[in-house]
């Protein structure tokens, strides 16, 4: 395994935490849902842009499971794919807010010398819902089992984000806002680059996706 390589890639894909939460609300059992996303952390003074592509199915009434690429990993040299469920917890009820939680799995291959990566993750969202309109706080975070390899310590077991937004998810579509705190317990940096803090720590972007439901 290359470390100099997984080391920039991970710290990019880490700090950007990738795309939007894709589901907060569970899709009704049978209906699916496949989207596209672009994140756009901030790095220096502009912005990266992070753009992927997920489906989804609801398995119960209570339970979705999802699956997705990103496609600007395969510009560092990385097929990076995702698999995922997310569960309702508590179901909304009024002025009340449902939560649901969410677990899954990133991995990297590389596509220069097949060195692979794997990250589990896990989730909770908090949202309000009101007809086609659905608000929500959430908190995520990944773990690298390989954090110690890193070069020059800046490796890290657990990369967390913290998000809030908002979507639309009429009839057949979806459209998704949400604005991430991304990685907030430490500074990073890739090559060149530096992502900016949040109160000294961490970066920042805003996160967009559609859907289509059917």
């Amino acid at each position: 395994m290359k470390i100099n390589f997984f080391a920039a890639l991970g710290a990019v894909i880490l700090a950007a935490s990738c795309t939007p939460t894709k589901v907060v609300v569970p899709l009704q059992e049978g209906q699916w849902q496949i989207g596209v996303t672009q994140g756009r952390p901030q790095v220096n003074e502009d912005y990266l842009p992070v753009l992927g592509a997920y489906a989804a199915k609801g398995v119960s009434s209570t339970k979705t499971n999802y699956g997705g690429i990103q496609f600007s990993s395969l510009l560092l040299g990385a097929v990076q794919l995702e698999v995922g469920s997310v569960v309702s917890l508590i179901p909304h009820d009024g002025l009340k807010p449902g939560i649901s939680y969410s677990y899954g799995a990133q991995s990297f291959l590389s596509t220069r010398d097949y060195a692979f990566r794997f990250y589990p993750e896990a989730g909770l969202n908090a949202y309000l819902q009101n007809g086609p309109h659905i608000l929500n706080v959430s908190a995520n975070t990944w773990v690298d089992p390989t954090w110690f390899m890193t070069d020059f310590g800046r490796g890290q077991l657990l990369a967390p984000s913290f998000s809030a937004g908002y979507r639309l998810r009429y009839k057949w579509f979806e459209a998704q806002v949400e604005y991430k705190v991304l990685n907030p317990t430490r500074k990073l940096q890739i090559p060149q680059n530096i992502i900016p803090d949040t109160f000294g720590l961490g970066g920042r972007g805003m996160y967009l996706g559609v859907a289509l439901n059917f």
